[in-house]
């Protein structure tokens, strides 16, 4: 079997994600499953989220939505204690250069958008929830324009610096990696936040579609002695 924590694993934090999955690999072990001793680390985590052989992983809610519907079975969604997150769920931070007040999370699960949001977006790629998809839905709702430009930077943490650099005029970054930029990458302290997405699922964790329900279960009940879960019905957004 194999498992996999790609979603916040910075280099920056590899010890620490590690350190996570020791703990969530005994406690499966004592549950009975063949849980690998070391995490899967790859280029492309579609390769670990389709695998025969996934025992856990993490993904987001767009590919649980869309190309992972039927291919993987939803476990449990993390908890997280970053500004905007509730449980089970995140808003996405909406950054700009400048070094104002942040705007504080919004009061409900609605979007906090700003009066302009530039003429141009950096997004991690067009797959995002938390990069694309949030902002674009929620400027939908809200009949307001989009950016009328997209630089596609491949991660969160290329669009902070995109943003920083004057390459693109504001990005949407989910807020527990804009919690870990602020740790670990330098060209945050040259952003703040000017808006909020509306609330969205959390990065739920899944593991391959041949699992039981019974399985499940016990998966639940061994990652639940480890880390704050809770299962969301439904577990996307759609």
């Amino acid at each position: 079997m194999i498992a996999g924590l790609p979603m916040y694993d910075w280099p920056e934090r590899r010890a620490g994600t590690d350190a996570l999955w020791a703990r969530l690999r005994d406690a499966l072990r004592a549950a009975g499953f063949d849980a690998p001793d070391a995490l899967t680390r790859t280029n492309d985590p579609r390769n670990l989220w389709l695998s025969d052989e996934l025992l856990l992983g993490e993904t987001c809610s767009y590919p649980l939505e869309t190309i992972l519907a039927g291919k993987v079975r939803y476990v449990a969604t993390p908890v997280h204690d970053a500004a905007g997150c509730g449980q089970g769920t995140y808003h996405s931070v909406l950054v700009a250069p400048g070094d104002g007040a942040d705007a504080p999370p919004p009061p409900d699960s609605g979007a906090k958008l700003p009066d302009r949001l530039g003429a141009t977006l950096a997004a991690n790629e067009p797959g995002s929830m938390s990069g694309y998809i949030a902002l674009a839905r929620d400027c939908e709702r809200a009949e307001r324009d989009m950016p009328a430009d997209i630089v596609w930077t491949g991660s969160h943490r290329a669009s902070i610096r995109a943003v920083a650099a004057g390459r693109a005029d504001i990005a949407a970054i989910d807020c527990v990696t804009w919690r870990i930029a602020r740790t670990h990458e330098p060209a945050a302290a040259e952003l703040h936040v000017v808006g909020w997405t509306a609330e969205r699922p959390g990065l739920p964790l899944i593991t391959n579609n041949a699992m039981t329900d019974t399985d499940i279960a016990q998966l639940r009940e061994a990652v639940a002695t480890v880390m704050p879960v809770v299962v969301l019905d439904p577990p996307t957004e759609c």
